[in-house]
């Protein structure tokens, strides 16, 4: 006959088993979740949820609130105004903005290739977007280009710059979008006013891309937005 003491052991051992695995499972369910919550950034000051359009090679934001993003290989977006031939696969992290407000962001690329750049863009969608691009040209010098697709891209390369950063800035007025940048992040130049010439709603975000390279890594920092209308664009 089993020793009553020893069926009390199995029952406590049995005990201590079903909690172990009742413990194992809750974190396993707790660190799902906290992977599942990781899969898109969250940015202090941005308004609503940030969501991925192309998901990149990898993300990474950091104590800092520096946001990195590495975009893979052959990824652009661009309507060839010659063909039609839509490239649209760059990663690009979005958000809903109100109806005026000023976006503004330093972008600092690891320029390798040809048109390897980071951006901020609009996007209504893929024939109703643009961007504002710090762009590795094809002689090799850092480049401030502006892209305004309205059914077709046009590709506007206004100044090359020294180094691999620079300060961008979006306003947005009623239905005009100003383009700007700095290069210390206090004395604002305009590059670019338009319209998208679209009903659809525009989101607003940041975008890395590497057209003719194995993926570039670009780092957006000193995100700031500011939900009002510019009242001198010149100011």
């Amino acid at each position: 006959m089993p020793s009553p003491f020893a069926a009390l052991g199995e029952m406590n051992m049995k005990s201590r088993i079903v909690k172990y695995i009742g413990t194992a499972g809750l974190l396993f369910w707790l660190a799902s979740a906290l992977a599942l919550g990781q899969t898109t950034p969250s940015i202090p000051g941005l308004p609503g949820t940030l969501k991925w359009q192309n998901t990149p090679r990898s993300w990474n934001m950091d104590s800092k609130n520096v946001l990195s993003i590495s975009s893979n290989a052959k990824s652009d977006w661009f309507v060839d105004p010659f063909d039609g031939t839509v490239a649209n696969n760059a990663p690009i992290l979005f958000f809903t903005p109100g109806s005026d407000y000023v976006l503004s962001a330093r972008v600092t690329v690891k320029f390798t290739t040809k048109w390897d750049a980071g951006a901020l863009m609009l996007m209504g969608d893929d024939h109703h977007w643009a961007k504002l691009s710090f762009e590795f040209s094809p002689d090799g010098k850092p480049t401030l280009v502006t892209v305004v697709t309205r059914g077709l891209s046009d590709d506007c390369n206004s100044m090359t710059l020294p180094g691999n950063s620079v300060a961008l800035r979006i306003a947005k007025s009623g239905t005009t979008y100003v383009f700007y940048f700095s290069t210390d992040g206090q004395n604002w130049q305009i590059l670019r006013t338009f319209s998208l010439d679209t009903e659809l709603p525009v989101r607003v975000g940041f975008e890395s891309q590497s057209p003719a390279g194995a993926g570039a890594v670009a780092e957006f920092s000193t995100i700031t937005y500011d939900p009002h209308r510019i009242g001198n664009i010149y100011k």
